[in-house]
């Protein structure tokens, strides 16, 4: 559906794109609704809203099975059970000795770790990743992922859950 609206395809849609990609799906919606529509899958601001955005917005809210999953690599990652965890905490467990590009020697072990840290310091680049950065993040990944059972096997192995 994306790729339909995405007439000029650059994987984003602009008002244009959208409001007459809605009429050829046969949603008659006037201009300034079209704009609050977009508006509200564009949670960057820019304008357009890309796939992830779409995606996102099309398939909903997380179930209660996958914020299970979250809370609870959440929690292992906060040791000190004080609500909050540091990127230091997150270092703790993400292993960039592993990733393709340290391994083919293409980027250097140090680059590789801080673009990851990049992808949770969201809302306010503090060095704290609060619950709401950490479900945030996680509502990106999950609107991709098809089933509850292969968000839980992801979870499972990305933060060693049991």
């Amino acid at each position: 559906m994306f790729k339909i609206l995405d007439n000029n395809g650059n994987r984003q849609l602009d008002i244009g794109e959208f409001y007459w990609g809605l009429k050829d799906f046969g949603i008659s919606l006037d201009e300034e609704e079209a704009q609050r529509v977009l508006s509200s899958f564009d949670r960057d601001g820019n304008g357009t809203v890309n796939f992830d955005e779409f995606l996102r917005a099309i398939r909903g809210d997380l179930s209660e099975s996958r914020i299970s999953w979250i809370k609870r690599a959440y929690q292992k990652l906060d040791t000190n059970s004080d609500g909050s965890v540091t990127l230091e905490d997150i270092a703790k467990l993400y292993d960039v000795s592993k990733h393709p590009e340290v391994m083919q020697g293409k980027k250097d072990p140090k680059e590789v770790y801080l673009e990851f840290m990049k992808l949770w310091d969201t809302q306010v680049a503090d060095g704290i990743i609060t619950f709401d950065e950490f479900i945030d993040y996680y509502r990106d990944v999950s609107a991709s992922i098809d089933t509850d059972e292969y968000f839980a096997a992801m979870m499972k192995s990305a933060w060693k859950l049991d």
